[in-house]
């Protein structure tokens, strides 16, 4: 059997921990309850533009892929041999060659290696080629509320007995850490919106006054760190745009969660828990209020496409083109419509 060790806990092996997991799983369920609005943010984010999300993961791994590489985003959920599942944030192949594992943490977790050591065996052995190799994912771990307190990368040393051992990193990225303008250096832009976590952390020293009101003091830093995060965030997207690091419905999308955030952040400082309940887009995502013209409109493009196909295949037969004319216009006056729509 093969012995896991962690400088951070006892020696286990990967059945007592798995069992310990599967045992502890309804009360880990129950304690994440609060995070699950960052954890569907962060998911989100991946449903922005592929040049958007490459930006990501050359500013994390520090990577130099071409903003027009392809973006493949893989299977995610795993079903154990005990037949207990296991679900991973996000795994996305670049360019068709890497594979990158993503973990998002709002909290300290000591066994965070463990689990992401797991999810990267449970994929390699899933896209297993057949030559008896395994490919584990380039992982990262970003803890979206620490800005200290956690080594640039995790190292997990894995024994293997006689055949000797292996130590297995993973990098760590303190979101806090980082301002505005080095996340703007590493085209990071996607992930802008957690910014309002820094009025968060301030909420909440706020709220631990020993009078349990809020100090004029306070009131004060509150409100100007409510202005500084709102231009810098604003100035930020604004700038990526005019770059051409992300589209114009990213900024949307951007500006959308932003808000959400800062609507759920202010939300729990007036009355104690409580998160939005909102039907999730992909697994675990989240949804936002313009994603229906979203979805409506790339629907209409994508038949407008078919038709402009079908009239440039058939330009001999005037009288199917005149049809063809009819229905692209028709179906470019309901794209203005709903676009129109979506800037209200």
């Amino acid at each position: 059997m093969v012995t896991i060790k962690n400088k951070e806990t006892p020696a286990k092996t990967a059945d007592s921990l798995a069992g310990q997991k599967h045992a502890n799983s309804e009360q880990e369920n129950r304690e994440s309850l609060p995070w699950q609005i960052y954890d569907r943010i962060f998911k989100r984010i991946f449903n922005l533009s592929d040049k958007a999300v490459i930006g990501l993961i050359n500013g994390l791994f520090h990577e130099k892929f071409p903003p027009e590489s392809t973006v493949e985003y893989r299977n995610s959920e795993f079903i154990t041999s005990d037949m207990d599942d296991r679900i991973a944030d996000i795994f996305v192949t670049i360019a068709g060659g890497k594979t990158f594992h993503l973990e998002a943490q709002m909290t300290t977790d000591s066994i965070i290696i463990l689990r992401v050591f797991e999810y990267g065996f449970l994929f390699a052995r899933s896209t297993q080629p057949g030559d008896n190799t395994l490919y584990f994912p380039e992982p990262a771990v970003i803890y979206l509320n620490r800005k200290r307190g956690i080594p640039e990368k995790s190292t997990l040393h894995i024994s293997f007995g006689s055949q000797g051992s292996f130590d297995y990193q993973v990098r760590n990225f303190l979101y806090l850490a980082h301002d505005v303008e080095d996340l703007d250096a590493r085209n990071m832009i996607v992930l802008i919106p957690f910014q309002v976590l820094r009025l968060r952390s301030l909420l909440n020293h706020a709220l631990m006054q020993k009078d349990g009101t809020v100090k004029t003091a306070y009131t004060e830093r509150i409100q100007q760190l409510q202005e500084k995060i709102c231009r810098d965030i604003i100035s930020s997207i604004n700038n990526n745009l005019t770059l051409g690091n992300i589209t114009p419905d990213d900024a949307n999308q951007l500006l959308e969660l932003t808000n959400l955030l800062h609507m759920h952040i202010c939300s729990n400082f007036k009355k104690k828990g409580g998160t939005v309940d909102m039907k999730p887009l992909l697994p675990g995502a989240i949804e936002l209020p313009n994603d229906k013209y979203r979805r409506r409109i790339d629907t209409l493009e994508k038949e407008l496409a078919k038709y402009i196909k079908y009239k440039e295949e058939s330009s001999h037969y005037k009288e199917k083109n005149n049809l063809y004319k009819q229905e692209i216009d028709r179906l470019n006056k309901l794209v203005l419509e709903l676009q129109a729509k979506q800037q209200t």
